[in-house]
């Protein structure tokens, strides 16, 4: 998935998020997401929520 949120701006202390600022892509923001664990998915929310 990706984060709509310009380089930067993402408050992302556990790295999960990936930097495709500069990497051709389908979807919208900088940032994009892969889950790989599904414990991930509380705090990958709250990546999500910082969009709002």
């Amino acid at each position: 998935m990706w984060i709509n949120k310009r380089l930067g701006e993402l408050d992302d202390p556990k790295h999960l998020a990936r930097n495709v600022a500069e990497v051709g892509h389908w979807g919208n923001g900088d940032y994009e997401i892969t889950v790989h664990d599904s414990k991930d998915l509380e705090y990958i929310m709250s990546l999500v929520k910082q969009t709002l």
